[in-house]
């Protein structure tokens, strides 16, 4: 039996509920051989012949079924059908069917009962069916076959409530079998239920036990479509035309793709081609279904006349083979519509009106034909008909839109237009509502009718970008609207795709523009219209030279393009920028003799909007005016006053009229002409705020300025003036009052959150947080908005708020995971304060970043098909995600993870300089030069002027010895940018490194040449003061440093300078001792007006107490130096309360290297040699790089001291070595090395090492002066040691023991 087969049941009911009649008849035929005379199998032969028409062979072949058991009901019934369908109906045969069937009824086995319940269900009764299927259950109520039956009567139900029920049934039959029509039924259920996962499940099922059955595979296509999917739904396809070259909805499907997703209008010429040959193959005789298969195609290409043709052609060969079918006649009139053909179009309708009165679609045809063909009267009757009839029967999309289309010719105004346009998308939606993505959705979608509503909405537009601020009219917000659906829908149609671009243009967000401008050039390079809206948006930019190449290179595509009135407009504009008027003249006088510019008269047609015939006028005004033609510019305006009074346009020529009188400073005139529009004028608002512009910059009077407003509230009271009343309090800083009007809105319009932010951010700027705070919480309580969540956690994180933020954050995250793109896009901004919230209270949010980037993925892989114009920037959403979670891997030192994470970011955005330079960074802080190199010179292809990128090669190059490279490297940059403070200052340390710290100095001259406000600049005086510490003048280091340290930029680390000079203003190896007996013999005062040390620690805790760092580097630092201060007053307590704090801070790796040397310090005065001396090592031996210069130089002097002290001069050498390898100006190690040398009695050579500290030291260290005569007297060098002595003295005039012992001697041993 054809039953016990796994899949031919579900096959054949497959192509008879899609239609493919032909297709059930072969297939049953083809099962006949493996299961000869299959009452089952006859039945559906017989099904398929009666529903192609062949009714008398069906007919025949039912009757022979009458007698079998199985077929005994259904085929009684499908007689019925085919006599009732006949010509010439046999009333004797019917009644004696009628009869039979009663009694075959009440005798009928349960299979029988079964395949009656089928066959009903196929011809959509299912309350028949229903009754049948429980009839046979009764009798076995464990048929698999009948519970899958009943859960496709009930899948298929109108009622919500039984559908949900479907899958109990499913359930039940499919409990003891693996039933492949059970299974399809099931993945159904799922698709219905929205749940696409649970659906692949099961057909994935079914395809592992039956790779080769088309329905199933089918099915799987359609899921991926549903899933929005659509590589995969096309390789699906592309898998069942291997198996089936002919297959409709395979074809059906790579047609729509090829026009839905990739706009390729080849393809989809190719796939139709071959859809429409395998039709008439495969289906020859279901005329119907011809049409039914190409409306997808028609509805979806209607903007491309080839594709229009083929499929008028098609339909004309059907309408040849049916020429009683209504359906098919106005399919045809409607694909004529498409192609402009109206009275054709109109001779079909009528046609299929004389066939079927009734027919909805033929009338609402014939209408559209009138109104476009010019026959507006005629059309109003019928339309007034319709509205008669839409009483009884509900109102319907098309007729609501044939209404506007009605209005918009009659000239309405544009509300009432658009009133109509929103009435209508919103009825034609509502029947896609519970549908899920797929061929279906799209051909109800109907691009055609949603892309006329938006046409006709911008029809009125005008055509330039509204102004930031300015409300944008309803129709670009509707047009918006309906475009994001669309492009949801079918990403890959270029018109809607160049609507949204022109959308986007007129509400100024140029670069969403600009995308769908791109995406419209790819696939149709000649349209001239694209060119048109590339020249403004490059106009609107101010680049005037592209604007007029886009212009030629639209001309070269399509030279019909120089006759469009839009082209010469935008030419003339360009022109007009780059200030060649005459010849802006002459285009624009041209186009305003082109017909129906100057004037329209009635029934004459125009390619130029009203916003666009308006700018010729004003344009044409402006650049008379510029060219010094002032009587005719003013006869120009006139003109256009006249032609658009009573417009839209009226008040923008009225406001053109007003700059032209402000252009000749009469500001009266200007004035009269504004208060003269009345309050019941579409332009009232618009006057009453250009004057409130004029009061306050012309004539810089605030009273009126504000009293313009109360009259905009005083004549049109209302939320949105509040609103504007309110805003111009806030321009005259006057918050208070402000906030009081914002308040008055927000009772006016207590859901607008827009209000409850406008005061929570007027509070702000009076300073009052905790009324801020209080009024956001207030407005959340009652209404939970996103946006004022947001700006309420950002203001508490501000104050440190952080777990009142934290709570705030939590509740708005607290719902159930959301499919909404604005939902999910709202947890990522959320979730990203969370993160700052967290970091900010020290605790661990890796796990919540990676839950923000696995967020903006999804979010990014949607909107490439939804919402398009938004993918660059959530592209560099996720790339800035990316790169915070990078940054937070790195400070847990895995390097690899943040690679990767860099990596990642690259893919988002592959040439983004910043992401790229934070890769440098990286490479550069974990020691990996070289890739470090190869990254910077990456970057400078890209930006050869990338100045921070210069200065980190620069800094990589000197760290691998190319020392005079590098410094090369950052002469060019201050020569370049002598304002460039940040590498002044490296260069400082690079040269002070190698030794040449005084050829810093002519940079300095450069840079107040460059500037003569540089000296007063914080960064110069940051860099000044440094040079000053290094060359040992520590009054002059201060004074500058001082005007430093209020700087944001330079502040931090003034005040540390500050801080360390004031400690340790003789640069002493602190915690030292080898010099220390030699230093309490000489005097220690600093030479700058210090009464003792004591002086300098209250200078420097005061300069702490007055530090305000914002950073948390910056507030680790304040903690630093404050215990910085607590070691060098070298009382024990003080002492071990710091070494606690600076362990803590080891402990957590913060400010590590400078933390380890202080702690060491501390250490040594408190008599714990040994834990100072492996603290010093720790920092000898890491790696050297910029940032840890001086903390190593000072540990390793440190370090060598106490080896010195204990007789380890090898040790010591080797330390030293290292000092000087990295700072070669360094002269506490030359003095070092001279005073082992000394020890050793080699003084020649400890000449040599203390000549360098006495040179480096710039010769104002006495001590070092003192060991330097020394030497020299004692390897009998008496001029240079009286020299020196001399220099010595000439500073420090009482400095001990110098005169009477070396002095006095070598002046007497050089007596002869």
């Amino acid at each position: 039996m054809a039953e016990t087969h796994p899949t031919c049941l579900a096959s054949l009911l497959f192509l008879v509920r899609e239609r493919f009649y032909r297709q059930a008849v072969n297939s049953a035929v083809s099962f006949l051989k493996t299961y000869p005379n299959d009452p089952v199998l006859l039945f559906f032969k017989a099904l398929g012949a009666l529903n192609e028409g062949r009714t008398q062979e069906a007919m025949r072949e039912l009757s022979q079924l009458r007698d079998k058991p199985q077929t005994s009901l259904c085929s009684v019934m499908a007689l019925l059908c085919a006599h009732r369908q006949s010509a010439a109906v046999d009333r004797e045969a019917v009644s004696e069917l009628d009869v039979c069937l009663k009694m075959s009824r009440r005798t009928a086995g349960d299979r029988a009962l079964y395949f009656a319940s089928l066959l009903y269900w196929i011809l959509g009764r299912n309350e028949k069916a229903r009754d049948y299927v429980e009839k046979s259950l009764k009798m076995s109520s464990s048929s698999s076959q009948g519970l899958i039956l009943k859960g496709y009567i009930f899948l298929t139900s109108d009622n919500d409530v039984e559908r949900s029920q479907a899958a109990r049934y499913f359930d039940s039959g499919l409990r003891d079998s693996k039933d492949v029509f059970g299974l399809m039924g099931k993945a159904e259920f799922f698709m219905v239920r929205q749940n696409e996962s649970r659906a692949l499940d099961m057909v994935n099922q079914i395809i592992a036990s039956h790779p080769q059955f088309i329905p199933a595979l089918v099915l799987k296509m359609n899921i991926f479509m549903s899933h929005h999917n659509w590589e995969q739904a096309a390789e699906e396809a592309e898998r069942i035309l291997e198996t089936d070259a002919h297959n409709l909805k395979a074809l059906q499907m790579m047609s729509v793709i090829s026009a839905a997703k990739d706009g390729d209008m080849r393809k989809v010429k190719e796939y139709l081609q071959r859809l429409l040959s395998a039709v008439e193959v495969t289906e020859p005789s279901t005329l119907g279904l011809h049409v039914e298969i190409t409306l997808p195609i028609s509805r979806l290409c209607g903007h491309n006349g080839d594709v229009v043709q083929m499929l008028t052609s098609f339909v004309q060969r059907a309408v040849s083979r049916a020429p009683g079918d209504s359906a098919l006649a106005s399919e045809l009139g409607y694909l004529l519509t498409l192609q402009h053909k109206y009275k054709e179009a109109h001779r079909w309708y009528t046609k299929a009106l004389n066939l079927d009165p009734e027919s909805m679609a033929a009338l609402e045809g014939m209408i559209r034909c009138q109104l476009m063909d010019g026959q507006v009267e005629e059309a109003a009757q019928q339309l007034d008909f319709f509205h008669e009839v839409q009483q009884s029967l509900g109102r319907s999309a098309e007729v609501t839109l044939l209404q506007a289309l009605l209005a918009q010719k009659k000239g309405a105004a544009q509300e009432s237009v658009a009133t109509l346009l929103k009435e209508a998308t919103e009825l034609h939606l509502q029947a896609l509502r519970g549908l899920h993505h797929s061929v279906d959705y799209l051909q109800k979608l109907n691009l055609n009718f949603l892309l006329q509503v938006v046409r006709m909405h911008l029809a009125n537009s005008q055509d330039a970008p509204y102004d930031a601020g300015q409300p944008h009219p309803f129709g670009l917000k509707h047009s918006c609207m309906i475009l994001e659906a669309v492009i949801r829908a079918a990403p890959g149609v270029f018109t809607s795709c160049y609507y949204m671009a022109q959308v986007k243009f007129l509400t100024g967000d140029q670069a969403a523009a600009q995308h769908f401008l791109n995406l419209c050039m790819e696939k149709e390079p000649a349209m001239p219209e694209i060119h048109l809206l590339q020249a403004k948006l490059h106009l609107h930019a101010g680049d005037y030279s592209k604007c007029l190449n886009c212009l030629e290179s639209g001309v070269s595509y399509n030279f019909e393009l120089r006759q469009m009135p839009q082209y010469n407009l935008i030419k003339a504009r360009a022109l007009k920028g780059t200030g060649e008027l005459t010849a802006a003249i002459q285009c624009l006088c041209m186009v305003l003799g082109m017909p129906g510019v100057r004037r329209v008269t009635e029934g004459q047609k125009t390619s130029l909007s009203l916003s666009e015939r308006a700018s010729v006028f004003l344009e044409l005004a402006d650049a008379l005016r510029l060219n010094g033609e002032q009587h005719e510019a003013a006869k120009v305006m006139q003109d256009a006053i006249w032609q658009f009074k009573e417009t839209p346009e009226e008040m923008r020529v009225m406001v053109a009229n007003v700059d032209l009188a402000l252009a000749k400073d009469d500001v009266d005139t200007a004035l009269n002409v504004l208060q003269s529009v009345p309050p019941d004028k579409s332009s009232y608002v618009q006057a009453k705020e250009k004057m409130a512009c004029i009061y306050l910059e012309r004539l810089r009077n605030k009273k009126l300025y504000i009293e313009c407003y109360r009259e905009i509230c005083e004549h049109l009271p209302g939320p949105h003036s509040s609103v504007l009343l309110a805003d111009a309090f806030m321009k005259i800083q006057e918050p208070e009052k402000a906030i009081e009007v914002y308040q008055e809105a927000v009772k006016m319009a207590p859901k607008d959150a827009s209000f409850a932010t406008k005061i929570g951010q007027a509070l702000v700027r009076t300073h009052q947080y905790d009324k801020a705070v209080n009024y956001y919480e207030t407005a959340l309580s009652t209404s939970m908005q996103d946006s004022v969540c947001l700006e309420l956690a950002e203001l508490l994180l501000k104050l440190k708020c952080f777990e009142r933020a934290q709570q705030i954050l939590e509740k708005a995250l607290d719902h159930e995971n959301s499919t909404n793109l604005s939902t999910m896009m709202n947890d990522v901004a959320f979730l990203r304060i969370l993160v700052k919230v967290m970091h900010a209270k020290n605790e661990p949010c890796l796990d919540n970043l990676q839950q923000i980037y696995e967020l903006q993925q999804k979010i990014v892989r949607r909107l490439s098909f939804e919402q398009p114009e938004k993918i660059d920037q959530e592209k560099r959403m996720a790339a800035v995600i990316c790169c915070e979670l990078a940054q937070k891997v790195c400070s847990n030192h895995d390097l690899e993870k943040a690679k990767q994470c860099y990596s990642e970011a690259l893919i988002y955005c592959a040439d983004d300089i910043e992401i790229n330079f934070q890769i440098a960074q990286l490479y550069y802080e974990h020691n990996s030069l070289d890739y470090c190199e190869d990254q910077c010179f990456k970057i400078l292809k890209l930006d050869e002027k990338h100045t921070s990128t210069s200065m980190l090669l620069a800094d990589v190059l000197f760290r691998k010895n190319q020392k005079e490279e590098a410094i090369k490297r950052y002469t060019d940059i201050i020569y370049q940018y002598p304002g460039n403070f940040q590498a002044l200052a490296r260069l400082l340390h690079m040269l002070r490194w190698v030794g040449r710290l005084d050829d810093v100095l002519p940079f300095f001259k450069a840079c107040e040449t460059y500037s003569p406000t540089a000296v007063t600049e914080s960064g110069y005086n940051y860099c000044k003061g440094l040079y000053y510490w290094h060359a040992y003048r520590v009054r002059e280091a201060l004074i500058h440093l001082n005007q430093a340290r209020g700087d944001p930029e330079w502040g931090e680390d003034a005040v540390e300078l500050m801080v360390h000079i004031c400690l340790n203003p003789d640069k002493e190896i602190f915690g030292g001792e080898v010099f220390e007996s030699s230093e309490e013999d000489l005097d220690s005062s600093p030479p700058f007006a210090f009464e003792g040390k004591l002086i300098g620690m209250s200078i420097a805790q005061d300069l702490l107490r007055t530090f305000r760092p914002r950073s948390k580097t910056g507030q680790d630092k304040a903690v630093f130096l404050y215990n910085l201060c607590l070691v060098h007053s070298k009382e024990p307590k003080q002492v071990e309360k710091a070494v606690l704090d600076l362990s803590d801070m080891v402990a957590k790796n913060v400010l590590l290297e400078a933390s380890l040397l202080v702690a060491a310090q501390a250490f040594l005065l408190l008599k714990q040699s040994p834990r100072a001396r492996n603290f010093l090592k720790r920092i000898s031996k890491a790696k050297w790089t910029h940032a840890i210069a001086e903390d190593f130089e000072k540990s390793c002097l440190l370090l060598a001291d106490m080896y010195i002290k204990i007789g380890k001069y090898t040790n010591a050498e080797k330390l030293l070595d290292d000092c000087i390898r990295y700072n070669m100006s360094c002269s506490r190690a030359y003095e070092y090395k001279g005073f082992m040398m000394e020890n050793d009695q080699r003084y020649k050579d400890a000449a040599q090492q203390y000549e360098l500290a006495w040179k480096y030291s710039y010769c104002t260290d006495p001590a070092i002066g003192y060991r330097l005569a020394f030497s020299y007297l004692k390897c009998k060098n008496y001029t240079q040691a009286i020299d020196v002595c001399h220099q010595v003295l000439l500073e420090h005039p009482d400095y001990p023991q110098i005169q009477t012992e070396i002095l006095n001697r070598a002046q007497l041993l050089l007596r002869p």
